[in-house]
């Protein structure tokens, strides 16, 4: 019995229209592949901003409830209180110009929101701190010790050689004139910054924003540093947060009424902007330029009620 057989392939007309069929298909595959790639990356920097703002934030947040920390009631929470922390003042686009970067400049006893009572001075140097409040500190650290009722410190810089039970802290007294009886029960261990000198007291604490290494020009640096009486660095500028476009500052009294006397500030409302930054997911090629901004009130506490 003789088989049939169709030898007859694929006319090219047919193979045109596969080819074609297959190029939608593959361009539609890419497209969908791009725009999820787009998407992944831009919320990645939106991530990354939101971070950098709730980072920022925090940071001023603590040190502006921790001013005037053990500073006589006479003296100003405050040295430097802008409104803006980007001013254009020429309208020329950019910030380059001296004075457009204003500073925030903050007053207290300590740059390290760390502090304790003193409960009892069981032997000569070591100190029992009031319950739960040891975790604070650290073998190493640098700390002084200051009486909330006049405002003064205590003993000079010393530094802790060790923790031990029961709440206790050991300082390093190697060279120091301390002696039994100095620290009172109420008194206040406060940590110190790394490299702070007897005679760092009060410390000013400096909020400033400042250009970002990308090309785009609404990309700023919160930096932040720490200076003696006298303007010395204690601690030089060091990046708290990147992304952050502006920073807009209001002061209160106790009324909750905006003011420009620093002596009656009792708060500080903190508008802060960040944005994706437009050399990279903020440009057309993706979805464009991602704001974020976030907005907070934070009381400055004018001394500690223990």
């Amino acid at each position: 019995m003789k088989c049939c057989t169709n030898n007859q392939g694929f006319s090219l007309a047919e193979l045109l229209v596969v080819l074609v069929i297959m190029g939608l298909v593959t361009v539609a595959v890419y497209g969908t592949f791009l725009s999820t790639q787009r998407q992944a990356y831009t919320q990645d920097e939106v991530v990354e901003v939101q971070q950098n703002l709730r980072v920022a934030l925090d940071f001023m947040v603590k040190d502006i409830r921790m001013a005037e920390f053990l500073n006589p009631e006479d003296e100003s929470a405050l040295a430097s209180a802008p409104n803006q922390m980007l001013i254009d003042g020429n309208s020329d686009g950019d910030y380059d110009d001296a004075g457009e970067r204003p500073l925030l400049s903050l007053v207290s006893a300590t740059s390290m929101n760390g502090y304790a009572r003193v409960i009892s001075e069981p032997s000569t140097g070591t100190l029992k701190l009031a319950s739960d409040t040891q975790q604070q500190f650290a073998a190493a650290d640098l700390v002084r010790v200051f009486r909330p009722v006049d405002m003064a410190p205590v003993t000079e810089v010393l530094s802790i050689s060790s923790l031990a039970g029961d709440d206790q802290v050991v300082l390093d007294l190697t060279g120091a004139t301390y002696a039994a009886g100095d620290v009172s029960a109420g008194d206040l261990l406060v940590r110190m910054p790394a490299g702070a000198a007897d005679d760092d007291f009060p410390l000013q604490i400096d909020y400033q924003l400042v250009d970002d290494p990308s090309d785009d020009v609404n990309m700023n640096q919160l930096q932040r540093r720490v200076l003696d009486q006298s303007g010395n660095v204690v601690e030089d500028f060091q990046l708290i947060a990147s992304n952050i476009s502006g920073i807009t500052l209001a002061y209160l009294d106790d009324a909750g009424d905006t003011t420009g006397d620093l002596d009656e500030v009792v708060a500080i409302e903190i508008t802060m902007t960040a944005q994706t930054d437009m050399t990279r997911t903020g440009n057309s090629n993706f979805s464009g330029v991602k704001v974020r901004s976030l907005s907070t009130t934070a009381k400055i506490h004018n001394g500690v009620v223990l």
